[in-house]
């Protein structure tokens, strides 16, 4: 692997794809709750894991869309 390696987690999958990082993670969560509904950290967890665990593979990756949801 050469450089640095990156991961992105959006939930807006059609700029992200434009974009089209190495890895990304999307997730059904809305702007501003990216990686969770505020005051649960066990779902903030959940998506920040993913996404770094995401660094341990060689890019480019095929992108994965999370069924989080921002409803609890």
């Amino acid at each position: 692997m050469n450089g640095i390696a990156t991961t992105t987690t959006s939930w807006n999958a059609g700029v992200a794809r434009l974009v089209n990082p190495p890895r990304l993670v999307i997730t059904k969560l809305a702007r501003g709750a990216t990686l969770g509904r505020p005051n649960d950290p066990d779902q903030q967890r959940r998506v920040l894991l993913t996404t770094l665990n995401r660094l341990k593979e060689d890019a480019p990756l095929e992108h994965i869309t999370l069924e989080e949801t921002i409803d609890p």
